[in-house]
């Protein structure tokens, strides 16, 4: 349900960013709240990282987190990268490439570049 809400949430957040009332498109950008809301969101969401997001950027661990965490968001969001030759379908697969029944995660190390 939470994972549901999130979601609801991201995707009013955007639909309401896109009704501005004036001619000029808001290119400010997420809150401090809004970023600190996903923050505290990833450092809850129980999953073990790659080993190869260790030594990166925290916020690059963030994501994975939140990619792991939000995958049905993901998987219906087009990447512009240019990742479609690596079999890429959605934003997703720059963070998973496969989330099995076991429940094991097969990572991709494209969100670390």
């Amino acid at each position: 349900m939470k994972k549901v809400m999130m979601a609801g949430l991201l995707s009013v957040s955007l639909a309401l960013a896109g009704c501005s009332s004036t001619d000029e498109p808001d290119l400010s950008g997420p809150t401090q709240k809004s970023l600190d809301a996903l923050a505290a969101d990833a450092a809850k969401t129980d999953v073990k990282l790659p080993d190869f997001t260790k030594d990166g950027d925290p916020k690059a661990r963030e994501t994975y987190a939140l990619a792991y965490q939000y995958d049905e968001v993901l998987r219906y969001m087009p990447c512009y990268c240019g990742c479609g030759k690596d079999g890429h379908k959605s934003n997703l697969n720059c963070y998973i490439k496969d989330k099995r029944e076991n429940g094991d995660v097969v990572w991709d190390t494209m969100g670390m570049t």
